[in-house]
């Protein structure tokens, strides 16, 4: 069995925070959720969450004009630069502290970041080898409160940087002879957005409190050129000194004393910059320029309040989007509403609220063609793609916005059932990445989710004190089930045959038994003398098992369809937390709170092996606790265990970052994962920072007064494991509250504190090594095939150019002996596209046998590959096999008539010729003359 599981996808959340982006084409959006970002692919309706992970929660993020540089920062400054359509990381960089936004300039030459209460500009990698990603080139410190957003103009020279301190700067990089700085005000609020307009130094601000300015410049951009540099001996102060390099570890990560020094290296740096920017100030004051410098004036003023009605007015304007080609404005509020407006009159073109319930909306943004807009909000985890002209959603997704609790895999792995503390279970499609159904009706944290053996139904246990049997063919609600008092389910389990299910009680210690057809209650079990943690069923050769573990330090087994009801009862050291049926039924896992995982065979009761899993979860402390993660290891345990489909491997997960993988027979450690790196959350720390650790307590007691919508901490009560909700701020535990294995056992996930992971064998990762541009053309094509004679790029360039006749000629022109070669070095996006194009072509060419290799080493060698994707090109695969079966039956045809021809000639040729018959003929008749005569003669 192959154990080379990789982090595949993240599901369950769709966004945390931070701002969204467009690709250039306006197919895909990249949305941040927590420390990783996720690419949803619109136009195939797909998503895939990018493989680097951050150290803590990305805060802000930049796309390059030609979609091929993502820029992401997280909330110490750090920032990633990924390279999209390789999928590789290039490097780390520390910007510094207290980031706000960044964003990369038009020719995708230089990238602005807004930092505490100034605005760096620095130059990107390009294709001159440089030590250091970025090189600061510009600093601009004259604002009195922070940075909040950016804007280039179309020629990358003049940047717009607003503020908190109600005004918005514009400069010029390099400096112009007509524009060197200039201050805008006339706000009342911290400034949201300022947009230029296309090709022009017209300029929009709109502030917080919902008040838009428009200023316009009676100059031209283009007639500004670029000031004479003006040399000053006192430079050589500066330029004298040797610059150091910055110490960074091979991985990009830093010790914390590495971080001081190389903070005091920036600053350094950023110093020496901001006394020659000061100098060329002093210089610009002293030598002045012409008297036509550029000047804004305010041409209009609006205010978005002055069509608002009751509470409506007190709604703050927390995100805008502008976009420059069709001069429209998009503005998102803290009650739910966005308002879309035609600039620069301000004409209102809708306003509408994207839910029932009042939501933040946190960012909005333009699609780079202007029809779609993408909203966001934080509190909720709620991602909308809304196309403004035809009032629809291309896509509405929406995660749990409380702690996942259960999961549960559909009987053929396409789908995942989760459940959270939200009270909602949500339906997955694992190819895709994509909620498509939600059920609602529990009221309060969801403890158990059974798939039925069919998978036409799924069941679930609640606190809620209901057991509900959902419909997945109507997607309803059509069965609740209830105790005759009110008790609070703590698991459920449904029999194989999908006809019992059977719930614990948290507080009543008793298992109910319920019919899934009737909804009687059949029976109820006691004996337990503590809370059922834990239900499951196994069948072997024999019999149909219920196993129940409990906090009473029992297992216990129960024969529901025996009429003699047997049980048995299997003493434990320590209180259980979980159970699990072996897929054969002879053998039964149960974990314990002390952090051992025992085995017992059912039948005889015995004790077959054990696993100590202590020094696996690993130590951990939270940034409040005054010792070290060792000695903390009590409560650690694992709370659920899933068996793989042989049975031979077991997958434990609970209160630690770590999932650990157990080979049964040999009881040891196979593999251990790592679910996140994250520090964010709280419990990753194995070791106690004394620089935190002061006379009064740790710093992470201190609450640093953030806004009530930002991210914060708080004082933990003691025995909250979840957080205080009552308090402002809580910084989340990494839990893992459930683990499963993939019935096609290619897979297995976990919910999480960060959500639904899942780990798979299969690569599902789609590398492009074409880039569509104006060089690929048939002709370069054709020259790539004969001149170059590189058949493998010149089927890959004719797939993407996607034209018919061409890809017939490049593929019937490659020599029969290079088809396997090709085939095995093809990307799984061209093996659909080649799979597409063949089963098309294959009914009507002439070439069947040449066709024919080709799918045949298409299959030989990527079968591993299409098997996960099966749905997603299940109508080429049925086209496929049609047009194989059409043909076969039209050559089998022709074959049968060529038999029996050939049949037919071969018994004609082997009987005697009419000129042989005549000649026998005639020889018999001279024959028989001759006998008459002798006879006569006689």
């Amino acid at each position: 069995m192959k154990l080379h599981y990789k982090f595949s996808n993240l599901l369950g959340t769709v966004y945390h925070k931070g701002n969204l982006l467009f690709t250039p084409d306006s197919n895909a959006l990249i949305t941040p959720v927590g420390n990783r970002a996720t690419v949803i692919d619109l136009k195939n309706g797909r998503s895939e969450t990018l493989s680097f992970e951050s150290e803590f929660n990305i805060i802000c993020s930049t796309l390059s004009s030609n979609g091929a540089l993502l820029l992401v920062i997280n909330e110490t400054g750090r920032g990633y630069l990924y390279n999209v359509k390789c999928r590789t990381l290039i490097g780390i960089h520390r910007f510094g502290h207290d980031v706000n936004t960044v964003k990369f300039s038009p020719d995708a030459k230089s990238v602005a970041v807004c930092r505490g209460n100034r605005c760096e500009i620095y130059t990107c990698p390009n294709a001159n080898r440089q030590f250091n990603l970025f090189t600061l080139k510009f600093v601009l410190r004259s604002f009195h409160d922070k940075t909040t957003c950016i804007d280039w103009t179309s020629d990358s020279r003049v940047v717009a940087v607003g503020s908190a301190d109600m005004t918005t700067q514009v400069f010029s990089v390099p400096l112009l002879d007509k524009l060197h700085r200039f201050t805008l005000a006339g706000h009342g609020r911290e400034i949201i957005g300022a947009f230029f307009e296309q090709d022009s130094l017209n300029i929009i601000t709109i502030c917080k409190n919902a008040k838009v300015n428009y200023w316009v410049v009676d100059m031209d951009l283009s007639s500004m050129k670029p000031m004479p540099y003006i040399y000053d001996e006192d430079e050589n102060d500066d330029d004298d000194d040797d610059e150091e390099e910055m110490p960074t570890s091979a991985n990009g990560h830093n010790d914390d004393g590495e971080d001081e020094q190389l903070d005091d290296i920036v600053e350094q740096q950023r110093a020496k910059l901001e006394r020659k920017q000061k100098r060329l100030d002093e210089r610009l004051q002293k030598n002045p320029t012409k008297d036509d410098m550029v000047v804004f004036k305010r041409m209009n003023k609006f205010n978005y309040k002055e069509t608002f009605e009751g509470s409506d007015r007190g709604a703050l304007l927390l995100c805008a989007d502008y976009h420059k080609k069709t001069h429209m404005l998009v503005a998102g509020f803290s009650n739910g509403h966005f308002y879309l407006h035609e600039m620069p009159d301000f004409n209102l073109i809708h306003s509408l609220s994207i839910g029932d319930q009042k939501q933040m909306i946190t960012s909005a943004l333009f699609n780079p063609l202007g029809d779609w807009i993408a909203l966001a909000c934080q509190n909720l985890g709620q991602l909308i793609v809304w196309e403004w002209q035809s009032q629809t959603y291309v896509l509405k997704q929406q995660g749990h916005f409380n702690n996942m609790t259960q999961l549960a895999y559909s009987p053929d792995g396409m789908h995942i059932a989760s459940g959270g503390d939200d009270g909602k279970i949500k339906l997955w499609n694992t190819s895709n990445g994509f909620c498509f159904v939600t059920f609602s009706e529990h009221s309060s944290t969801i403890t158990g989710l059974e798939f039925a053996s069919n998978g036409q139904f799924i069941i679930s246990s609640s606190l809620d004190g209901t057991v509900r049997a959902y419909d997945l063919l109507r997607y309803r609600n059509f069965r609740t089930y209830t105790s005759p008092t009110p008790v609070q389910f703590s698991c459920v389990a449904l029999d194989a045959a999908g006809e019992v299910v059977c719930a614990g009680g948290f507080d009543t210690f008793n298992i109910f038994v319920w019919s899934i057809k009737t909804g009687k209650l059949l029976d109820i079990l006691s004996g337990h003398e503590g809370p059922i943690s834990a239900l499951t069923f196994g069948r072997n050769t024999t019999q149909t098992t219920l196993a129940s573990c409990s906090w009473d330090k029992t297992l216990r087994t129960w024969s529901l369809f025996d009429s003699h009801g047997s049980r048995e009862t299997f003493l434990l050291s320590t209180d259980a937390l979980c159970c699990a049926f072996r897929p054969d039924g002879q053998q039964i896992a149960v974990s314990t709170v002390d952090a051992q995982i025992l085995f017992f065979h059912p039948d005889t009761g015995q004790q077959t092996a054990s696993i100590e899993g202590k020094h696996d979860l690993g130590y951990a402390r939270k940034d409040t606790d005054k010792v070290t993660g060792k000695k903390l290891t009590f409560g650690r345990a694992y709370r659920s265990i899933s068996y793989t489909l042989d049975g031979n491997y077991l997958l434990a997960g609970g209160r630690s970052k770590y999932i650990s993988l157990y080979n049964i027979h040999e009881q040891i450690l196979v593999k251990r994962f790592e679910i996140t790196c994250n520090k964010s959350f709280d419990g990753l720390n194995e070791y106690l920072n004394r620089r935190k650790m002061t006379e009064f307590g740790s710093l992470a007691l201190i609450d640093m007064g953030q806004d009530e919508d930002e991210n914060g901490k708080n004082i933990r009560l003691p025995g909250v494991r979840k957080g205080d909700h009552s308090s402002r701020h809580f910084k989340p535990e990494i839990l893992v509250t459930c683990v499963r294995f993939s019935p096609t056992g290619r897979a297995w996930s976990a919910c999480t504190t960060e959500g639904l992971l899942i780990y798979s064998i299969d690569n599902t990762a789609m590398f492009d090594p074409i880039d569509l541009n104006e060089t690929i053309t048939p002709l370069s094509i054709r020259q790539t095939l004969y001149d170059k004679n590189d058949s493998y790029m010149a089927l890959l360039m004719a797939l993407k150019l996607n034209e018919k006749s061409l890809i017939i000629e490049i593929i019937e022109n490659i020599d029969l002996s290079k088809v396997e070669h090709i085939c095995q070095s093809l990307p799984l996006l061209y093996v659909e596209l080649l799979l597409n194009f063949i089963s098309e072509q294959i009914q009507h060419s002439r070439h069947f046998a040449f066709y024919l290799s080709w799918i045949y080493n298409i299959l030989m060698n990527h079968t591993n590959n299409l098997k996960p994707n099966s749905t997603k090109i299940l109508t080429t695969l049925c086209n496929l096999e049609k047009n194989l079966t059409l043909k076969q039956d039209s050559l089998g045809k022709i074959v049968e008539n060529n038999i029996f021809t050939i049949d037919y000639l071969s018994t004609i040729a082997a009987i005697p010729t009419t000129d042989d018959m005549e000649i026998t003929s005639i020889s018999g008749t001279k024959r028989k003359s001759d006998h008459i005569n002798d006879s006569i003669s006689e």
